[in-house]
């Protein structure tokens, strides 16, 4: 009786991933043929069965991944859509400061751990340190592996995989180029009121402003209501240039 009932459980559980997944796998498929980004249309079809942060969190793990692959392998995405904006940031010698920090702190305590009567905790505080450097790591990998994009459905403006923001052609108002200080000059995504920053170098060069309000993704929150987007560009010349050419209606082009 008792392996028929587990059978009987583990067919349900089995049925249930397989809805999940044909769900998901149907949604990934119409968010990417909006958005035409794989991460964030991933993102999305994941997010919408478990929940946005969730999805962010399931997601966001290869991702980070990815970006460390692309960037050790030099395959990161380079063409007339994507735009990079990490030439002034200041993020590469944090993360080897909080690197090195993370190593030294990973070998002592293991070394530490050993002293105590407890055999396993020498390789969990050393795995956990691994573990945290990878993520160091992704993160600064992610700011020049995943660029803001200009595709045929609208902009994708990124800051790695800490910040994101979708904005449909219909939604665009006005692009402007404009070099303005971040709030307290710092870096990465913040929010005050209708306006997101995504800066770098404590700096944003183009601001986008939307038709109607929007929302910006964080890595673990979501905020909606912003009306107005300034993001960190490394060539704001060419990101409006390739906006202008990109926008489906000449009379709706956004304006510099």
């Amino acid at each position: 009786m008792l392996p028929a009932v587990l059978i009987a459980t583990e067919l349900v559980f089995l049925s249930l991933a397989a809805v999940l997944i044909v769900r998901v796998w149907r949604q990934f498929k119409r968010d990417r043929k909006e958005q035409g980004d794989l991460w964030s249309a991933l993102e999305e079809a994941v997010g919408q069965q478990v929940g946005p942060i969730a999805g962010r969190l399931i997601v966001g793990e290869p991702k980070l991944w990815a970006a460390i692959f692309l960037w050790i392998s030099g395959r990161s995405r380079r063409d007339a859509r994507s735009f990079q904006y990490s030439a002034l940031s200041n993020l590469g010698l944090i993360s080897a400061v909080v690197l090195g920090l993370i190593v030294l702190e990973g070998g002592i305590g293991g070394l530490l751990a050993r002293l105590a009567p407890w055999p396993w905790l020498s390789p969990v505080l050393i795995i956990i340190s691994v573990y945290a450097a990878v993520w160091i790591i992704g993160i600064y990998a992610s700011l020049r592996t995943f660029p803001h994009l200009v595709t045929e459905q609208g902009l994708l403006l990124r800051y790695g995989v800490l910040g994101e923001a979708w904005v449909p052609w219909r939604e665009v108002d006005q692009v402007v180029n404009e070099t303005l200080v971040s709030p307290g000059g710092m870096d990465g995504l913040s929010i005050k009121g209708e306006i997101a920053t995504l800066a770098v170098g404590g700096r944003t060069t183009v601001t986008i402003r939307r038709r109607s309000p929007g929302k910006v993704k964080g890595f673990l929150r979501e905020t909606a209501g912003v009306n107005q987007i300034r993001i960190a560009v490394d060539d704001p010349d060419a990101f409006l240039a390739a906006i202008t050419a990109a926008a489906p209606h000449p009379d709706e082009s956004p304006q510099s």
